[in-house]
């Protein structure tokens, strides 16, 4: 089975259990399933339906003149630029 089949499969059956009104543990146990690997797929689906990275598309013709957005780094620094999509990425690397 491919990694591609694993993950479809995997994710089809958080699906089965999200429906199924069962706790983790005794669907795993009803369906022959760890619990730590259902619970690893619950949180990945978690991921794909929030979007994996977080973004989100912008397009730019969308932006509002004057409208700034905010970029926060992880050390703490606050930047607000203007929505301006070539600057944010360049930015972003940073």
């Amino acid at each position: 089975m491919s990694t591609e089949q694993k993950r479809e499969r995997m994710l089809s059956m958080v699906e089965d259990w999200k429906a199924s009104g069962l706790t983790q543990k005794a669907f795993g146990l009803l369906h022959g399933i760890n619990i730590a690997t259902l619970g690893y797929w619950v949180a990945k689906s978690k991921e794909q339906e929030a979007g994996s990275r977080g973004f989100i598309e912008m397009p730019s013709g969308s932006a509002v003149k004057g409208e700034q957005i905010e970029i926060i780094y992880p050390t703490g620094v606050r930047l607000k630029v203007p929505r301006d999509l070539s600057l944010i990425s360049q930015l972003i690397r940073l």
